[in-house]
């Protein structure tokens, strides 16, 4: 099985024939959309869930990425949407994101607790998945290479003070969930990447204040990236 894993803007996917489904898992039940049909070998998780219900801080990651494992999901391509800090992903833009800075705090962030759960070190060298990102420039050369993400705990957003420092120290674009969902995906064994699409520029990058792009952008982002996905999961040499 294959995963796709959205949230602002994309927390449901009517493109992709599918049946909820809740999975229980030892970290709490998990409101997931099993592909069927054409569509049989995707699954597709709102780590909002559908109804956009759970801020960034309060998301349940380690249940969310539990029941991708429970269903057998070897890869997955997270959607993420971000604020642009650099001109790398201005907004509007679709890109690729290469590393990340982890800010947030307070978060159940591993599977790895101590006691019966063990202690594991799980190595960060190459975040994601470079076949997978192969493929998916492949299937989309337009794509940027959209730099750094840097994550920080939301769920407001970052004054302008926050986001010279977050540039100074490498970000180039700023989110609140890619850190704790993508480490959990490492620790479970699941070969990711996570496409950034930019929704604003962040605090202090231009003049006034901040402004979003329109839903109609964001509805048309949407459907190439959940093209994309599907194109890139379902093909013969990502199994």
């Amino acid at each position: 099985m294959k995963a796709i894993i959205g949230g602002t803007g994309v927390d449901t996917m009517e493109a992709i024939d599918s049946q909820r489904k809740v999975v229980d898992t030892p970290y709490g039940d998990v409101e997931l959309f099993v592909g069927k049909g054409k569509d049989a070998s995707l699954v597709f998780l709102p780590r909002h869930g559908s109804d956009h219900s759970n801020p960034p801080h309060l998301i349940n990651y380690r249940a969310n990425v539990k029941a991708l494992e429970m269903l057998g999901v070897t890869h997955a391509i997270g959607i993420y949407a971000v604020g642009s800090i650099t001109e790398k992903l201005p907004p509007g833009k679709v890109g690729l994101v290469s590393d990340f800075i982890d800010l947030s705090s307070g978060r159940d962030h591993t599977f790895y607790t101590g006691g019966e759960h063990g202690v594991v070190h799980t190595s960060m060298d190459e975040v994601f998945d470079t076949s997978l990102r192969s493929r998916v420039l492949k299937e989309d050369e337009s794509l940027l290479d959209a730099g750094v993400y840097i994550c920080t705990n939301g769920p407001r957003l970052e004054t302008p003070a926050e986001i010279r420092y977050l540039r100074h120290i490498g970000g180039d674009m700023v989110g609140m969930t890619l850190a704790t969902e993508v480490s959990l995906l490492r620790e479970a064994g699941i070969s990711t990447l996570a496409l950034a699409y930019s929704i604003n520029w962040a605090a202090g990058i231009e003049h006034g204040q901040v402004t979003f792009i329109t839903d109609k952008q964001i509805a048309s982002l949407k459907g190439r990236m959940t093209e994309l996905c599907r194109n890139v999961l379902q093909s013969s040499s990502s199994k």
